[in-house]
């Protein structure tokens, strides 16, 4: 069920979410976390939270409609949300929740977690835009509409639901088109590098 997006930050160990904000391994900057795998490697959790449940650190609501769930960089979170009518790619301060920037990326509510790779976040609307932003601002680097300039096509009524995957310097996606199934995009460009077509037995 769609619903409004609210965040809870909590204290799970003798560390805030402040403590280890700036420390790599904690980072989570795609879907399922840094090894795919959807397993976090953080230790000193605590083995029994306190009769009354773990300090609330921060709350944030309004963020707006859709699947996004967060990815975590650095000091920001990142998300996306339904909201006015548009799609917004959301960056908020880690430590206190706090809105840096929203930038609206496309329309529906949307099914992307966002990828963060150093500088870039990338993001994608239901309906097949995907945005990459600056990470400290949320200025355009490029997007790439799969429907326009690569006749890609969503089977599923739910539309476009990846997250984009970073490999090496490029940026793996699927349009869904007969000649581009599978693409590779430049990360930094968006330019397709190489894209896999639709075996002919498959209808």
């Amino acid at each position: 069920m769609t619903k409004n997006i609210v965040f809870l930050a909590l204290v799970l160990s003798q560390f805030s979410i402040s403590a280890f904000a700036d420390q790599k391994e904690y980072d989570w900057p795609r879907w399922r976390g840094p090894h795919g795998d959807g397993i976090s490697r953080e230790t000193g959790l605590l083995k029994k939270w306190p009769e009354k449940g773990p300090e609330l650190l921060w709350q944030i609501n309004n963020i707006g409609k859709g699947y996004s769930s967060i990815t975590i960089s650095g000091n920001r979170i990142f998300t996306m949300g339904f909201r006015k009518g548009k799609t917004h790619l959301i960056c908020l301060n880690l430590k206190d929740g706090k809105r840096l920037w929203s930038v609206p990326a496309g329309k529906g509510k949307p099914n992307c977690s966002p990828t963060v790779d150093g500088d870039r976040v990338y993001g994608l609307d239901r309906y097949g835009l995907l945005t990459c932003l600056n990470v400290e601002d949320g200025s355009l680097i490029w997007n790439i509409d799969y429907k326009k300039e690569l006749a890609g096509k969503m089977m599923s009524g739910w539309g476009y639901s990846e997250s984009p995957i970073i490999d090496g310097n490029h940026l793996i996606c699927t349009p869904g088109a007969k000649d581009a199934v599978i693409v590779a995009l430049d990360k930094t460009t968006g330019k397709v590098v190489w894209k896999s077509s639709q075996p002919e037995d498959i209808g």
